[in-house]
């Protein structure tokens, strides 16, 4: 019974802290923009994506999320451009699967 509870425990604990883990800023090898993700141990908070170069900023609004991935509408009003992204942990890097005005997978890289 002991052994029970302390599994249980421990598979809580994980669960709790799943969000912290997208917590950063990151970057993948594609664009200027860096995606800033906000999460507390319990939730993905805020999620936007920025370019010094291109002097722009883009909130992302989340629409989905457990406890090891979540999904979020960005919209680019420069351009009109618009993609759903559905984030998950691979390893050490963040997998985004986009679907929209860009169908296909971008690796983000811990900055």
């Amino acid at each position: 019974m002991k052994k029970t509870i302390v599994l249980l425990l421990l598979f809580l604990s994980l669960i709790i802290n799943a969000q912290e883990k997208f917590k950063g800023t990151w970057q993948s090898k594609t664009t200027s923009y860096k995606t800033v993700i906000i999460a507390s141990k319990y939730a993905v908070l805020k999620v936007f994506n920025y370019s010094f170069e291109d002097k722009n900023f883009i909130e992302q609004d989340i629409i989905k999320q457990n406890n090891n991935e979540f999904t979020t509408v960005l919209y680019n009003p420069r351009n009109g451009y618009k993609v759903t992204i559905n984030y998950y942990m691979k390893d050490e890097n963040i997998m985004c699967t986009y679907i929209g005005d860009f169908n296909g997978t971008v690796i983000l890289y811990k900055k």
